[in-house]
């Protein structure tokens, strides 16, 4: 009887080897993108280093800025939640990926029974007292027959990769959220500068206006108008001081720290980034978004979710065995050869009627798939959108600045001819009054035309990835 269960599992094991080959899981191959040849009227070329491009290091052209995101992704307390995230599922990954191995177990167990006289037992057996000791090892494996176990491993590999795929991209996010944060401050600073000097020259007209009215020239009404205007100029001062610290504020939230000042650069008009990208952006740069990267990742583990249902459909082989030693006394417990023991078995088990539960998954998984197919379609149209635009907000930002610097041009020399004609008396308050508001408001929207493209340049960082 021994010889032929030897045998027996002799066989079953050959059995296995030859079918190993057989999967009945499919590999995962990438859908059809269908990318476009460009970016409605930017090129698309395949020329350039994609890291270069997505390296914030590389993008960004302030020192200070790079010292303040390094400090960001060092510090903040988010990536940090998302990185504690990700080793909670490598702990998972690590145990998914030795699935193929046999489990083994030791128990070791020490019994003692008493039995009733009045029981059946017990009237029938002159020992009423029984002992029993075990020291046994016992092994489980399941073998692989379908490439299920395989496809296990690939779908929590997937998973876990998918993960860090989305603490990248929340580092992206963080990065253009405190380069964003940062030259809004500079923005504020440069608001603030253009409303002293605006204040500045206000004040200087109304002192000229108290001086004409000693003597008569102007009217009373001059001087109330003059007043109401540097009194609204004023009043923006401690308001943009406010929104600075409260941006100053945010920065260091983000960079993990308490509330402190910023160290930043005095110039908002020079702000440079990579200059490259005016001349294409590779068609490999999609590829570097975590987005896009995760939800190939998702695709894959869906995939793989596929081959671990059809598999259930197949029938599974599990191997055990159990030896030690075994005895009813504790003087014999460790007495070998005799008190040894051993068992090994072999079971097959096919699914014959499981109330349409193993079709039932199946088929969830497929259309599952189907889903997460359209999510990475969907993924990449998005990412080519978000790049086209960032473009074509670049250029015509560009445009739009080349108007704002001729009015601005113009404002410049006409503050100046006002304050000299009115100076000279060729000209009357209300004209000085009325350019100087004229001035004040076209050295704002240079100052917005500036923050529209630095944060069109932003958004193009992001569009590609980042890094």
């Amino acid at each position: 009887m021994k010889k032929i269960t030897i045998k027996n599992i002799g066989i079953g094991l050959i059995l296995v080897l030859l079918v190993q080959s057989c999967k009945v899981t499919q590999d995962y191959a990438r859908p059809d993108l269908n990318l476009p040849t460009e970016y409605t009227d930017n090129p698309i070329t395949n020329n350039g280093n994609v890291e270069e491009i997505a390296t914030y290091q590389n993008f960004f052209k302030d020192d200070k800025l790079i010292s303040l995101i390094d400090k960001v992704i060092i510090n903040n307390l988010d990536l940090k939640i998302a990185a504690e995230h990700i080793l909670a599922t490598e702990a998972l990954l690590k145990s998914v990926k030795l699935n193929y191995l046999p489990d083994v177990n030791l128990q070791v167990s020490a019994g003692v029974q008493q039995l009733s006289k009045n029981s059946m037992m017990g009237s029938f057996s002159s020992t009423k007292l029984s002992e029993e000791y075990n020291f046994a090892p016992s092994v489980s494996w399941d073998i692989d027959f379908w490439g299920k176990l395989e496809k296990q491993r690939e779908e929590a590999l997937a998973n876990y990769l998918s993960q860090a795929e989305n603490r990248r991209a929340l580092r992206v996010q963080l990065i253009a959220q405190t380069a964003q944060a940062y030259y809004n401050l500079l923005s504020l600073d440069e608001q603030l500068r253009i409303t002293q000097e605006v204040y500045k020259s206000m004040k200087e007209t109304l002192d000229m206006l108290h001086v004409q009215y000693s003597v008569g020239d102007v009217s009373s009404l001059a001087i109330k108008q003059s007043e109401a205007q540097l009194a609204e100029t004023a009043a923006l001062i401690p308001e943009i001081k406010t929104s600075i610290k409260a941006q100053e504020n945010a920065l260091q939230t983000l960079a993990g720290s308490y509330p402190d000042v910023v160290e930043r650069v005095n110039s908002f008009t020079n702000a440079s980034f990579l200059s490259s990208l005016e001349a294409g952006v590779p068609t490999d740069i999609l590829q570097n978004r975590p987005d896009v990267k995760q939800q190939e990742l998702l695709l894959q583990a869906a995939n793989a979710r596929v081959g671990i249902t059809k598999a259930d459909f197949y029938p599974s082989l599990k191997i055990t065995g159990q030896g030690g030693l075994n005895a009813i006394k504790t003087s014999n417990w460790f007495s070998i050869p005799a008190s040894l023991f051993g068992t090994v078995a072999a079971g097959l088990t096919q699914p014959i009627f499981s109330k349409r539960t193993i079709k039932s998954t199946y088929e969830q998984a497929l259309h599952q798939r189907e889903a997460s197919v359209h999510e990475f379609r969907k993924s990449v149209l998005t990412a080519v959108e978000e790049v086209s635009t960032s473009l074509n907000n670049i250029n015509g930002i560009k445009e739009q600045i080349i108007e704002v610097n001729k009015r601005k041009s113009a404002m410049n020399k006409a503050i100046a001819d006002a304050q000299m004609l009115y100076k000279y008396g060729e000209a009357n308050y209300l004209e000085v009054l009325t350019v100087q508001q004229a001035y004040f408001q076209t050295e704002l929207a240079h100052t917005s035309a500036i923050q529209k493209q630095i944060n069109a340049y932003i958004a193009l960082y992001k569009s590609l990835g980042g890094n």
